[in-house]
């Protein structure tokens, strides 16, 4: 089947240093831009209307509820979700040309490896994230759920097929931004546990972090990225960690 139209949707925040270079690595594939924004103060929407972007305020709640909003402002069924941190990689561009001349699924997953300065492209031997961010809506769409951006079925008869080449996630800017970025996110994870009414025990602070750490480190051969892979593990593993550490202190704080 051939894909007619792709609408594309990123969601942003002060984000000026780094659309341009996403919309860019778009560019040619998609037929519709649409930027979802919660606030930006910068140069942000002028960025997104050059690329011809419809750029639209949303009130930011939570990453489930935004994406899922931005997916129902876009016009065509085919629909292709970025971040504003991500880029395809000229690899993954021919496969999605491909795609759009003939596709056999109704998603797509489109892996996606981090990239630390002094790195062109994502390492593959590295773990990466798999995620359904191609796909026809009609068999799949946003959750919605708070705290969630997983796509899930529309029909029990979706397919999804997997593409080869890689999403490049330039995630890290700066050590600050990421702490700044993590002190943010551990208080949405652990908001979204006590709405969801978990009980996690204060035991779970004990080793979260070391665990955390060894997972990503050496299941997940991030050591193969050097220093910048051990400096990433550890953040990671303190996000982990303030995630147990918010819970606790959201119950036994006076």
């Amino acid at each position: 089947m051939q894909i007619e139209k792709i609408s594309l949707y990123v969601i942003t925040l002060n984000e000026e240093k780094r659309l341009a270079r996403t919309l860019n690595s778009a560019k040619g594939l998609v037929d519709e831009i649409i930027i979802i924004d919660s606030g930006s103060t910068d140069g942000t929407q002028a960025i997104a209307e050059s690329f011809g972007a419809k750029f639209i305020f949303h009130e930011w709640h939570s990453v489930g509820h935004q994406v899922k909003f931005a997916e129902e402002q876009c016009s065509f069924d085919w629909i292709l979700r970025l971040d504003a941190d991500e880029v395809i990689s000229a690899g993954l561009a021919e496969e999605i040309g491909r795609i759009k001349l003939n596709a056999t699924k109704d998603g797509y997953i489109l892996p996606r490896g981090e990239v630390f300065p002094g790195m062109k492209h994502a390492n593959k031997l590295v773990w990466h994230y798999k995620e359904i961010r191609l796909y026809n809506r009609n068999y799949w769409t946003m959750s919605g759920k708070l705290g969630h951006d997983d796509v899930i079925k529309v029909r029990d008869d979706a397919t999804f097929g997997t593409c080869k080449n890689f999403i490049d996630h330039y995630s890290f800017i700066s050590i600050s931004q990421i702490v700044e970025k993590y002190n943010i996110e551990s208080d949405r994870l652990a908001e979204r546990a006590i709405t969801q009414g978990k009980n996690y025990s204060p035991f779970r602070l004990v080793g979260a972090a070391t665990l955390e750490f060894l997972k990503f480190y050496v299941l997940g051969r991030f050591f193969l990225l050097g220093w910048w892979g051990f400096i990433h593990c550890v953040n990671l593993s303190f996000l982990r960690f303030l995630k147990f550490a918010k819970f606790y202190e959201h119950y036994h704080h006076e």
